[in-house]
């Protein structure tokens, strides 16, 4: 593929506090952040945004951010705020960029 994108899973934390909706099994809901890239040649560009999935590891339920409850939600938010972007994210665009900046300096040299 040339060009499209990709996603990995940046952070997973098994929530000892939340009880699954469905099977009502407390300290089994894993709580997952999702990295979005865009990649050309399978170099990472450009983020594209982090998002989140619940499962239940007792009867492998899934929520997606939009349809999760709000106590897994609240969970997700806190994982969340701890998860950075990854620096290779953007190592196609930095490297774009240092090849732009030597080619135009080394007209100077």
């Amino acid at each position: 593929m040339l060009a499209g994108k990709k996603i990995t899973e940046l952070k997973s934390e098994l929530s000892s506090d939340i009880i699954c909706p469905k099977c009502d099994y407390k300290n089994s809901t894993k709580v997952i952040i999702i990295g979005v890239y865009k990649h050309l040649f399978q170099i990472p560009f450009i983020s594209g945004g982090k998002t989140g999935k619940s499962i239940c590891t007792n009867c492998n339920t899934t929520f997606e951010l939009s349809s999760m409850p709000s106590n897994i939600k609240l969970a997700y938010y806190e994982l969340k705020e701890n998860v950075k972007t990854p620096f290779w994210f953007y190592i196609g665009i930095i490297t774009l960029k240092a090849l732009v900046l030597i080619k135009i300096f080394s007209k100077y040299i």
